[in-house]
Protein backbone atom coordinates (compact mmCIF):
# COMPACT_ATOMS: atom_id res chain seq x y z
CA UNK A 1 0.00 0.00 0.00
CA UNK A 2 1.43 3.22 -1.46
CA UNK A 3 0.92 6.14 1.65
CA UNK A 4 1.94 9.28 0.79
CA UNK A 5 0.51 11.04 4.20
CA UNK A 6 0.28 8.35 6.67
CA UNK A 7 -1.49 10.47 9.65
CA UNK A 8 -4.75 11.13 6.88
CA UNK A 9 -4.14 7.67 5.98
CA UNK A 10 -4.10 6.48 9.45
CA UNK A 11 -7.05 8.31 10.40
CA UNK A 12 -9.50 6.67 7.13
CA UNK A 13 -8.19 3.28 8.00
CA UNK A 14 -9.31 3.91 11.84
CA UNK A 15 -13.23 5.15 10.51
CA UNK A 16 -13.02 2.50 8.47
CA UNK A 17 -12.35 0.90 12.07
CA UNK A 18 -9.18 -1.78 10.45
CA UNK A 19 -7.46 -1.20 13.79
CA UNK A 20 -4.18 -3.17 12.48
CA UNK A 21 -3.62 -1.44 9.35
CA UNK A 22 -3.66 2.38 11.64
CA UNK A 23 -1.34 0.91 13.79
CA UNK A 24 1.47 0.46 11.07
CA UNK A 25 0.68 3.24 9.12
CA UNK A 26 0.57 5.61 12.91
CA UNK A 27 3.81 3.60 13.56
CA UNK A 28 5.94 4.97 10.40
CA UNK A 29 5.11 8.51 10.96
CA UNK A 30 7.11 7.53 14.57
CA UNK A 31 9.69 6.05 12.80
CA UNK A 32 9.81 9.14 10.52
CA UNK A 33 12.98 11.09 11.51
CA UNK A 34 11.01 13.98 9.67
CA UNK A 35 8.15 13.79 11.63
CA UNK A 36 7.10 16.84 14.07
CA UNK A 37 6.83 17.21 17.77
CA UNK A 38 2.96 18.28 17.75
CA UNK A 39 2.46 15.19 15.13
CA UNK A 40 4.53 12.83 16.97
CA UNK A 41 2.38 13.92 19.84
CA UNK A 42 -0.93 13.53 17.89
CA UNK A 43 0.27 10.36 16.36
CA UNK A 44 1.23 8.66 19.97
CA UNK A 45 -2.19 9.59 21.22
CA UNK A 46 -3.78 7.85 18.40
CA UNK A 47 -1.85 4.74 18.84
CA UNK A 48 -2.90 4.79 22.50
CA UNK A 49 -6.30 4.51 21.40
CA UNK A 50 -6.24 1.80 19.51
CA UNK A 51 -4.53 -0.34 21.84
CA UNK A 52 -6.94 1.19 24.37
CA UNK A 53 -9.70 -0.65 22.68
CA UNK A 54 -7.50 -3.53 21.41
CA UNK A 55 -7.44 -4.20 25.35
CA UNK A 56 -11.43 -3.66 25.90
CA UNK A 57 -10.54 -0.97 27.94
CA UNK A 58 -11.65 1.73 25.84
CA UNK A 59 -14.39 2.14 23.00
CA UNK A 60 -14.12 4.52 20.17
CA UNK A 61 -15.96 7.00 18.12
CA UNK A 62 -14.72 6.11 14.44
CA UNK A 63 -16.99 8.65 13.23
CA UNK A 64 -14.70 11.29 14.69
CA UNK A 65 -11.60 9.74 13.28
CA UNK A 66 -13.79 9.93 9.58
CA UNK A 67 -14.21 13.22 10.05
CA UNK A 68 -10.46 14.64 10.54
CA UNK A 69 -9.63 12.54 8.05
CA UNK A 70 -11.99 14.56 5.86
CA UNK A 71 -10.44 17.85 6.68
CA UNK A 72 -6.97 16.73 5.35
CA UNK A 73 -6.40 19.75 2.46
CA UNK A 74 -2.30 19.92 1.33
CA UNK A 75 -1.00 23.69 1.90
CA UNK A 76 2.10 24.76 1.61
CA UNK A 77 1.98 27.19 4.99
CA UNK A 78 4.00 25.19 6.94
CA UNK A 79 7.14 25.02 4.06
CA UNK A 80 6.42 28.68 3.98
CA UNK A 81 7.13 29.76 7.39
CA UNK A 82 9.86 27.31 7.75
CA UNK A 83 11.22 29.51 4.64
CA UNK A 84 10.40 32.96 6.11
CA UNK A 85 12.26 31.20 9.67
CA UNK A 86 15.46 30.70 7.26
CA UNK A 87 15.35 34.16 5.52
CA UNK A 88 15.07 35.92 8.97
CA UNK A 89 17.82 33.86 10.21
CA UNK A 90 20.91 35.30 11.63
CA UNK A 91 23.08 32.88 8.85
CA UNK A 92 24.60 34.98 6.16
CA UNK A 93 27.27 33.07 4.73
CA UNK A 94 26.44 29.84 2.34
CA UNK A 95 28.18 28.01 5.09
CA UNK A 96 25.90 28.94 7.94
CA UNK A 97 22.95 28.73 6.09
CA UNK A 98 23.76 25.37 4.74
CA UNK A 99 24.52 24.38 8.35
CA UNK A 100 21.29 25.96 9.30
CA UNK A 101 19.10 24.20 6.90
CA UNK A 102 20.56 21.21 7.54
CA UNK A 103 19.84 21.56 11.05
CA UNK A 104 16.26 22.51 10.49
CA UNK A 105 15.08 20.98 7.32
CA UNK A 106 12.98 18.36 9.16
CA UNK A 107 10.07 21.20 9.71
CA UNK A 108 10.18 21.84 5.69
CA UNK A 109 10.51 18.54 4.35
CA UNK A 110 7.95 16.51 6.68
CA UNK A 111 4.97 18.74 4.62
CA UNK A 112 6.24 17.88 1.07
CA UNK A 113 6.86 14.10 1.59
CA UNK A 114 2.90 14.42 1.49
CA UNK A 115 3.13 15.71 -2.02
CA UNK A 116 2.59 13.24 -4.59
CA UNK A 117 4.58 14.02 -7.83
CA UNK A 118 3.66 12.30 -10.75
CA UNK A 119 6.19 13.41 -13.16
CA UNK A 120 8.95 15.58 -13.63
CA UNK A 121 6.60 18.58 -14.97
CA UNK A 122 4.98 18.02 -11.30
CA UNK A 123 7.98 18.45 -9.25
CA UNK A 124 9.05 21.39 -11.39
CA UNK A 125 5.13 23.03 -10.50
CA UNK A 126 5.56 22.31 -7.01
CA UNK A 127 9.28 24.22 -7.31
CA UNK A 128 7.57 27.34 -8.94
CA UNK A 129 4.80 27.50 -6.07
CA UNK A 130 7.32 27.22 -3.41
CA UNK A 131 9.13 30.56 -5.22
CA UNK A 132 6.27 32.40 -5.76
CA UNK A 133 4.75 31.76 -3.04
CA UNK A 134 7.24 31.93 -0.74
CA UNK A 135 8.61 34.74 -2.26
CA UNK A 136 5.44 36.78 -1.85
CA UNK A 137 4.80 35.72 1.82
CA UNK A 138 8.23 36.71 2.90
CA UNK A 139 7.30 39.64 1.37
CA UNK A 140 4.76 40.56 3.43
CA UNK A 141 6.59 38.82 6.84
CA UNK A 142 9.36 41.90 5.96
CA UNK A 143 7.02 45.18 5.48
CA UNK A 144 4.93 43.62 8.44
CA UNK A 145 7.81 43.94 10.68
CA UNK A 146 7.96 47.39 9.78
CA UNK A 147 12.12 47.91 10.90
CA UNK A 148 13.13 49.37 7.30
CA UNK A 149 14.43 46.34 5.46
CA UNK A 150 13.44 45.82 2.06
CA UNK A 151 12.80 42.64 0.75
CA UNK A 152 16.68 41.12 -0.45
CA UNK A 153 15.83 39.66 -3.66
CA UNK A 154 18.97 37.40 -3.89
CA UNK A 155 19.09 35.97 -0.45
CA UNK A 156 15.24 34.69 -0.70
CA UNK A 157 17.11 33.16 -4.01
CA UNK A 158 19.89 31.84 -2.07
CA UNK A 159 17.03 30.55 0.56
CA UNK A 160 15.08 28.71 -1.99
CA UNK A 161 18.06 27.41 -3.75
CA UNK A 162 19.09 25.43 -1.04
CA UNK A 163 16.13 24.61 0.39
CA UNK A 164 14.93 23.02 -3.06
CA UNK A 165 18.29 21.52 -3.20
CA UNK A 166 17.68 19.61 0.01
CA UNK A 167 14.22 18.45 -0.75
CA UNK A 168 14.62 17.19 -4.42
CA UNK A 169 16.51 14.09 -3.76
CA UNK A 170 13.82 13.28 -1.01
CA UNK A 171 10.63 13.91 -3.18
CA UNK A 172 12.52 11.64 -6.27
CA UNK A 173 12.99 8.82 -3.48
CA UNK A 174 8.84 9.47 -3.13
CA UNK A 175 8.24 9.48 -6.60
CA UNK A 176 10.05 6.38 -7.21
CA UNK A 177 8.57 4.54 -4.23
CA UNK A 178 5.47 5.86 -6.46
CA UNK A 179 6.62 4.10 -9.93
CA UNK A 180 7.20 0.87 -8.08
CA UNK A 181 4.03 0.48 -6.63
CA UNK A 182 2.79 0.84 -9.96
CA UNK A 183 4.74 -1.91 -11.33
CA UNK A 184 3.90 -4.13 -8.86
CA UNK A 185 -0.02 -3.20 -8.39
CA UNK A 186 -0.34 -2.99 -12.23
CA UNK A 187 -2.09 0.59 -11.10
CA UNK A 188 -1.17 3.43 -12.97
CA UNK A 189 -4.45 5.50 -12.18
CA UNK A 190 -2.60 7.22 -9.27
CA UNK A 191 -0.65 9.23 -11.76
CA UNK A 192 -3.83 10.79 -11.85
CA UNK A 193 -3.73 10.95 -15.64
CA UNK A 194 -7.04 10.51 -17.99
CA UNK A 195 -5.39 8.96 -21.25
CA UNK A 196 -3.55 6.57 -18.61
CA UNK A 197 -5.58 3.84 -17.78
CA UNK A 198 -4.14 0.62 -18.58
CA UNK A 199 -0.18 -0.30 -17.27
CA UNK A 200 0.81 -1.25 -20.93
CA UNK A 201 4.20 -3.05 -22.00
CA UNK A 202 5.38 -0.30 -23.06
CA UNK A 203 4.31 1.60 -20.21
CA UNK A 204 6.02 -0.94 -17.72
CA UNK A 205 8.72 -0.47 -19.55
CA UNK A 206 9.00 2.92 -19.51
CA UNK A 207 8.47 3.04 -15.80
CA UNK A 208 10.88 0.08 -15.29
CA UNK A 209 13.47 2.10 -17.20
CA UNK A 210 12.59 5.29 -15.27
CA UNK A 211 13.48 3.45 -12.15
CA UNK A 212 16.59 2.20 -13.25
CA UNK A 213 18.10 5.94 -14.78
CA UNK A 214 16.12 6.41 -10.59
CA UNK A 215 15.20 10.05 -12.03
CA UNK A 216 11.21 11.70 -12.85
CA UNK A 217 9.56 9.76 -14.74
CA UNK A 218 8.24 12.23 -18.39
CA UNK A 219 4.67 11.93 -19.33
CA UNK A 220 5.72 12.42 -23.22
CA UNK A 221 7.45 9.69 -23.11
CA UNK A 222 4.11 7.50 -23.16
CA UNK A 223 3.36 9.23 -26.49
CA UNK A 224 6.16 9.04 -28.12
CA UNK A 225 7.49 5.59 -30.54
CA UNK A 226 9.30 2.96 -28.37
CA UNK A 227 12.52 4.01 -30.47
CA UNK A 228 12.55 7.30 -29.71
CA UNK A 229 12.30 7.45 -25.89
CA UNK A 230 15.14 4.08 -25.81
CA UNK A 231 17.29 7.15 -27.34
CA UNK A 232 16.58 9.33 -24.76
CA UNK A 233 17.53 6.57 -21.81
CA UNK A 234 20.66 5.90 -23.88
CA UNK A 235 21.37 9.67 -23.86
CA UNK A 236 24.21 9.93 -20.99
CA UNK A 237 24.29 13.91 -20.93
CA UNK A 238 21.71 16.38 -22.80
CA UNK A 239 18.68 15.62 -20.87
CA UNK A 240 16.65 16.96 -17.72
CA UNK A 241 18.84 14.85 -15.15
CA UNK A 242 22.11 15.40 -16.93
CA UNK A 243 22.02 19.35 -16.72
CA UNK A 244 19.84 19.19 -12.91
CA UNK A 245 23.70 17.77 -11.92
CA UNK A 246 25.21 20.50 -14.00
CA UNK A 247 23.69 23.09 -12.46
CA UNK A 248 24.70 21.77 -8.71
CA UNK A 249 28.55 21.51 -9.72
CA UNK A 250 28.43 24.46 -10.96
CA UNK A 251 26.84 25.56 -7.75
CA UNK A 252 29.08 24.68 -5.43
CA UNK A 253 32.21 25.97 -7.91
CA UNK A 254 30.52 29.60 -7.70
CA UNK A 255 29.87 29.06 -3.53
CA UNK A 256 33.67 27.46 -3.18
CA UNK A 257 34.78 30.56 -5.25
CA UNK A 258 32.47 32.95 -3.11
CA UNK A 259 30.40 34.40 -5.64
CA UNK A 260 27.46 36.50 -4.49
CA UNK A 261 23.78 34.85 -5.76
CA UNK A 262 23.56 37.98 -8.27
CA UNK A 263 26.72 36.57 -9.81
CA UNK A 264 25.20 32.84 -9.67
CA UNK A 265 21.88 33.38 -10.62
CA UNK A 266 23.65 35.60 -13.44
CA UNK A 267 26.13 32.56 -15.19
CA UNK A 268 23.75 29.44 -13.92
CA UNK A 269 21.21 29.65 -16.68
CA UNK A 270 24.03 30.25 -19.47
CA UNK A 271 23.88 28.17 -21.66
CA UNK A 272 27.20 29.38 -23.35
CA UNK A 273 28.73 28.38 -19.95
CA UNK A 274 30.41 25.15 -20.42
CA UNK A 275 30.87 23.08 -17.19
CA UNK A 276 34.07 21.11 -18.36
CA UNK A 277 35.14 24.62 -19.46
CA UNK A 278 33.89 26.06 -16.07
CA UNK A 279 36.01 23.47 -14.41
CA UNK A 280 38.88 23.55 -16.05
CA UNK A 281 39.63 27.14 -15.26
CA UNK A 282 38.81 26.33 -11.74
CA UNK A 283 41.18 23.63 -10.98
CA UNK A 284 43.58 25.81 -13.23
CA UNK A 285 43.12 28.92 -10.47
CA UNK A 286 43.36 26.33 -7.70
CA UNK A 287 46.64 25.15 -9.01
CA UNK A 288 48.35 29.36 -9.03
CA UNK A 289 46.36 29.36 -5.42
CA UNK A 290 43.44 31.46 -6.49
CA UNK A 291 39.77 30.97 -6.55
CA UNK A 292 37.77 32.03 -9.35
CA UNK A 293 36.26 35.49 -9.89
CA UNK A 294 33.64 37.09 -12.04
CA UNK A 295 35.39 38.25 -14.14
CA UNK A 296 37.22 34.85 -14.87
CA UNK A 297 34.06 32.99 -15.73
CA UNK A 298 32.96 35.62 -18.25
CA UNK A 299 36.06 35.96 -20.02
CA UNK A 300 35.48 31.43 -20.18
CA UNK A 301 31.93 32.34 -22.36
CA UNK A 302 34.69 34.22 -25.19
CA UNK A 303 37.12 31.10 -24.94
CA UNK A 304 39.10 29.07 -22.05
CA UNK A 305 42.40 30.59 -22.91
CA UNK A 306 41.40 34.40 -22.16
CA UNK A 307 40.02 33.18 -18.75
CA UNK A 308 43.47 31.67 -18.08
CA UNK A 309 45.34 34.76 -19.03
CA UNK A 310 43.15 36.67 -17.20
CA UNK A 311 44.10 33.98 -14.09
CA UNK A 312 47.64 34.12 -14.62
CA UNK A 313 47.81 37.87 -14.71
CA UNK A 314 45.75 37.94 -11.52
CA UNK A 315 48.31 35.03 -10.04
CA UNK A 316 51.12 37.46 -10.98
CA UNK A 317 52.14 36.34 -14.58
CA UNK A 318 51.46 38.88 -16.99
CA UNK A 319 50.84 38.35 -20.41
CA UNK A 320 52.66 39.88 -24.03
CA UNK A 321 55.22 42.80 -23.36
CA UNK A 322 54.33 43.38 -19.61
CA UNK A 323 54.86 39.51 -18.74
CA UNK A 324 58.33 40.03 -19.94
CA UNK A 325 58.76 43.25 -18.52
CA UNK A 326 57.05 41.19 -15.42
CA UNK A 327 60.07 38.42 -16.15
CA UNK A 328 63.05 41.22 -16.53
CA UNK A 329 61.70 42.41 -13.12
CA UNK A 330 62.00 39.31 -11.48
CA UNK A 331 65.52 38.11 -12.76
CA UNK A 332 66.81 41.84 -11.69
CA UNK A 333 65.79 40.93 -7.99
CA UNK A 334 62.46 42.39 -7.81
CA UNK A 335 59.63 39.87 -5.68
CA UNK A 336 56.28 38.14 -8.01
CA UNK A 337 54.10 40.61 -5.89
CA UNK A 338 56.09 43.14 -6.88
CA UNK A 339 57.23 42.74 -10.40
CA UNK A 340 53.65 41.92 -11.04
CA UNK A 341 52.25 45.54 -9.72
CA UNK A 342 54.77 47.35 -11.35
CA UNK A 343 54.65 45.73 -14.75
CA UNK A 344 50.92 45.95 -14.56
CA UNK A 345 50.26 49.51 -13.53
CA UNK A 346 53.36 50.92 -16.01
CA UNK A 347 53.01 51.89 -19.23
CA UNK A 348 55.42 50.06 -21.96
CA UNK A 349 57.31 52.86 -22.95
CA UNK A 350 58.44 53.79 -19.20
CA UNK A 351 59.79 50.35 -18.23
CA UNK A 352 63.24 51.18 -19.21
CA UNK A 353 62.92 54.11 -17.10
CA UNK A 354 62.08 52.10 -14.14
CA UNK A 355 65.02 49.41 -14.84
CA UNK A 356 67.28 52.50 -15.35
CA UNK A 357 66.85 54.09 -12.32
CA UNK A 358 66.83 50.96 -9.77
CA UNK A 359 70.25 49.71 -11.80
CA UNK A 360 71.80 53.32 -10.96
CA UNK A 361 70.24 53.06 -7.28
CA UNK A 362 72.32 50.10 -6.98
CA UNK A 363 75.16 50.92 -8.60
CA UNK A 364 75.09 54.23 -5.96
CA UNK A 365 75.55 51.94 -3.37
CA UNK A 366 77.92 49.93 -4.74
CA UNK A 367 80.19 52.81 -5.69
CA UNK A 368 79.68 54.59 -2.56
CA UNK A 369 79.90 51.85 -0.26
CA UNK A 370 82.80 53.39 1.49
CA UNK A 371 80.16 56.81 2.71
CA UNK A 372 76.79 54.49 3.44
CA UNK A 373 77.88 51.28 4.33
CA UNK A 374 75.34 49.33 2.80
CA UNK A 375 75.51 46.51 0.18
CA UNK A 376 73.64 46.77 -3.16
CA UNK A 377 73.22 43.07 -2.58
CA UNK A 378 71.54 43.46 1.13
CA UNK A 379 67.60 42.65 0.81
CA UNK A 380 66.90 45.21 2.42
CA UNK A 381 67.69 47.96 0.08
CA UNK A 382 65.99 45.94 -2.56
CA UNK A 383 63.07 45.79 -1.12
CA UNK A 384 62.76 50.02 -0.53
CA UNK A 385 63.84 50.81 -4.08
CA UNK A 386 61.33 48.08 -5.21
CA UNK A 387 58.86 50.17 -2.87
CA UNK A 388 59.90 53.32 -5.09
CA UNK A 389 59.31 51.92 -8.14
CA UNK A 390 56.10 50.66 -7.50
CA UNK A 391 55.10 54.13 -5.89
CA UNK A 392 56.43 56.17 -8.21
CA UNK A 393 56.41 54.17 -11.58
CA UNK A 394 58.07 55.97 -14.20
CA UNK A 395 58.88 59.12 -12.13
CA UNK A 396 60.97 57.16 -9.86
CA UNK A 397 64.11 58.26 -11.18
CA UNK A 398 63.51 61.99 -10.10
CA UNK A 399 62.34 60.88 -6.50
CA UNK A 400 65.24 58.90 -5.66
CA UNK A 401 67.97 60.79 -7.17
CA UNK A 402 66.86 64.41 -7.80
CA UNK A 403 64.32 64.71 -4.64
CA UNK A 404 66.99 63.06 -1.94
CA UNK A 405 65.12 59.35 -1.66
CA UNK A 406 67.61 57.45 -2.40
CA UNK A 407 70.53 59.33 -0.11
CA UNK A 408 67.38 59.23 2.62
CA UNK A 409 66.87 55.18 2.81
CA UNK A 410 70.92 54.57 2.72
CA UNK A 411 71.34 56.91 5.29
CA UNK A 412 68.41 55.51 7.15
CA UNK A 413 69.74 51.73 6.45
CA UNK A 414 73.16 52.75 8.43
CA UNK A 415 71.46 54.05 11.45
CA UNK A 416 72.10 50.62 12.89
CA UNK A 417 75.68 50.87 12.21
CA UNK A 418 76.47 54.34 13.63
CA UNK A 419 74.77 53.02 16.62
CA UNK A 420 76.52 50.14 17.09
CA UNK A 421 79.63 52.24 16.64
CA UNK A 422 78.89 54.78 19.08
CA UNK A 423 77.65 52.13 21.97
CA UNK A 424 81.19 50.55 20.95
CA UNK A 425 82.91 53.98 22.11
CA UNK A 426 80.92 55.63 24.62
CA UNK A 427 78.86 52.47 25.99
CA UNK A 428 75.56 51.78 26.34
CA UNK A 429 74.32 55.29 28.37
CA UNK A 430 75.62 56.96 24.87
CA UNK A 431 71.57 56.27 23.61
CA UNK A 432 70.24 57.99 26.36
CA UNK A 433 72.11 60.84 26.31
CA UNK A 434 69.51 64.42 25.37
CA UNK A 435 72.49 65.06 22.49
CA UNK A 436 71.86 61.36 21.07
CA UNK A 437 69.94 62.56 18.34
CA UNK A 438 72.97 65.27 17.07
CA UNK A 439 75.66 62.36 17.29
CA UNK A 440 74.37 59.63 15.45
CA UNK A 441 74.32 61.53 12.08
CA UNK A 442 77.03 60.33 9.76
CA UNK A 443 78.89 63.39 9.83
CA UNK A 444 79.60 62.61 13.12
CA UNK A 445 79.95 58.78 12.54
CA UNK A 446 83.15 59.69 9.98
CA UNK A 447 84.27 62.42 12.46
CA UNK A 448 84.56 59.89 15.38
CA UNK A 449 85.85 57.08 13.00
CA UNK A 450 89.38 59.98 11.91
CA UNK A 451 89.68 60.09 15.61
CA UNK A 452 89.16 56.19 16.26
CA UNK A 453 92.46 55.48 13.57
CA UNK A 454 93.86 58.78 13.82
CA UNK A 455 94.49 60.13 17.60
CA UNK A 456 95.80 58.70 20.67
CA UNK A 457 92.62 59.39 22.28
CA UNK A 458 88.71 60.10 21.13
CA UNK A 459 87.11 62.91 22.74
CA UNK A 460 83.83 63.37 24.61
CA UNK A 461 80.65 63.04 22.98
CA UNK A 462 80.74 66.38 24.11
CA UNK A 463 83.76 67.79 22.33
CA UNK A 464 82.78 66.28 19.40
CA UNK A 465 79.82 67.22 18.95
CA UNK A 466 81.48 70.96 19.27
CA UNK A 467 83.54 70.68 16.62
CA UNK A 468 82.27 71.95 13.15
CA UNK A 469 82.79 70.73 9.50
CA UNK A 470 84.65 73.85 9.23
CA UNK A 471 86.96 73.37 12.19
CA UNK A 472 87.19 69.67 11.51
CA UNK A 473 88.73 70.14 7.72
CA UNK A 474 91.74 71.22 8.57
CA UNK A 475 92.19 68.47 11.18
CA UNK A 476 91.10 65.95 8.94
CA UNK A 477 94.44 66.93 6.14
CA UNK A 478 96.56 67.15 9.03
CA UNK A 479 95.32 63.30 9.67
CA UNK A 480 96.10 62.52 6.18
CA UNK A 481 99.00 63.68 5.83
CA UNK A 482 100.19 61.95 8.86
CA UNK A 483 98.75 59.10 7.32
CA UNK A 484 100.08 58.83 4.20
CA UNK A 485 103.76 59.69 5.80
CA UNK A 486 103.50 56.46 8.14
CA UNK A 487 102.65 53.80 5.55
CA UNK A 488 105.09 55.78 2.94
CA UNK A 489 102.05 55.95 0.10
CA UNK A 490 103.12 57.83 -3.43
CA UNK A 491 98.87 59.29 -4.19
CA UNK A 492 99.61 61.59 -7.05
CA UNK A 493 97.55 63.81 -8.73
CA UNK A 494 96.47 60.43 -11.36
CA UNK A 495 94.69 59.40 -8.19
CA UNK A 496 93.50 62.56 -7.11
CA UNK A 497 92.41 64.43 -9.97
CA UNK A 498 89.63 61.59 -10.77
CA UNK A 499 88.11 61.44 -7.51
CA UNK A 500 88.15 65.08 -7.25
CA UNK A 501 85.80 65.42 -10.43
CA UNK A 502 83.83 63.12 -9.42
CA UNK A 503 81.03 63.96 -7.49
CA UNK A 504 77.98 61.67 -6.21
CA UNK A 505 74.46 61.62 -7.56
CA UNK A 506 72.92 61.69 -3.97
CA UNK A 507 75.05 64.46 -3.74
CA UNK A 508 75.99 63.80 -0.08
CA UNK A 509 79.28 66.30 -0.25
CA UNK A 510 79.16 69.16 1.09
CA UNK A 511 81.42 72.63 0.46
CA UNK A 512 83.81 71.35 2.94
CA UNK A 513 84.06 67.60 1.88
CA UNK A 514 88.08 67.51 0.07
CA UNK A 515 89.41 64.67 -2.32
CA UNK A 516 91.76 63.47 0.96
CA UNK A 517 88.19 63.00 3.37
CA UNK A 518 87.37 60.74 0.33
CA UNK A 519 90.51 58.99 0.14
CA UNK A 520 90.32 58.34 4.22
CA UNK A 521 86.64 57.13 4.03
CA UNK A 522 87.70 54.58 1.69
CA UNK A 523 91.00 53.53 3.68
CA UNK A 524 89.11 53.53 6.66
CA UNK A 525 86.28 50.94 4.80
CA UNK A 526 89.03 48.73 4.04
CA UNK A 527 90.58 48.92 8.04
CA UNK A 528 87.25 47.85 9.47
CA UNK A 529 87.06 44.85 7.42
CA UNK A 530 90.98 43.87 7.94
CA UNK A 531 92.47 44.93 4.80
CA UNK A 532 95.78 47.15 5.55
CA UNK A 533 96.11 49.95 2.80
CA UNK A 534 99.67 49.18 0.91
CA UNK A 535 101.21 51.10 -1.84
CA UNK A 536 100.51 47.88 -3.97
CA UNK A 537 96.92 48.33 -2.85
CA UNK A 538 96.86 52.23 -4.03
CA UNK A 539 98.20 51.02 -6.83
CA UNK A 540 95.35 48.71 -7.82
CA UNK A 541 92.48 51.52 -8.25
CA UNK A 542 91.23 51.04 -4.44
CA UNK A 543 90.78 54.85 -4.67
CA UNK A 544 89.51 54.73 -8.36
CA UNK A 545 86.07 56.53 -8.96
CA UNK A 546 83.00 53.78 -9.38
CA UNK A 547 85.88 51.02 -7.69
CA UNK A 548 84.28 47.91 -6.13
CA UNK A 549 85.26 48.13 -2.77
CA UNK A 550 82.83 45.18 -1.08
CA UNK A 551 83.76 42.56 -4.21
CA UNK A 552 87.42 43.60 -3.34
CA UNK A 553 87.06 41.99 0.05
CA UNK A 554 88.04 38.55 0.21
CA UNK A 555 84.94 37.29 2.19
CA UNK A 556 82.22 39.99 2.17
CA UNK A 557 79.95 39.66 5.34
CA UNK A 558 76.47 39.59 5.22
CA UNK A 559 76.86 43.38 6.51
CA UNK A 560 79.50 45.99 6.43
CA UNK A 561 81.31 46.44 9.84
CA UNK A 562 80.52 49.41 11.86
Amino acid sequence: MLVFDPIMQGLSLLAERDLHKAEQVFLRVINDPYTQKSELNQVREYLTDIRECQAGRKSLDFSIYEGLAKKSVFSLDEVLHFLADVYFSPAKSFAELDAYLDENISQGVNRLQRVKICELMGRDKLFEDIDKNGSAFVRKEVKARGDGEEFDVYRWKTVNRKFIERINPILLERHLDLLEYILENNDISVLDDSKLTVLTIKYRWIIASTLKKRWYLLRSYFFKARSDVEKQFNKKDGNRKYWDDVKYKKIRIFEDCGFSEKNIQKFLFIDKLNYKTLEKIYLFAQELGLKLNPRDVSLALRGEEKAKDHIKERAGFLMGERGKFQKKLIEMGFTENGSYAIANQAKGAHSRQITDAYDLALKVASDEIYWYRIPCNMEELAKNLEIQCQKHLSTVRIHLFERGRLNKILLKMGKPIIQKFLIEKYGPEVMELQCYFRLETIHQYYKLKFFHYHADAIPSVSELIKISRKEFKPILLQGYQEFVKKRNLKIDKSILGPLEKSHSITEWEDPCTTVEEKILLRCWFLMDHGVSITQSRVDSGIFSPGFDLWSYLKYPLPECNP
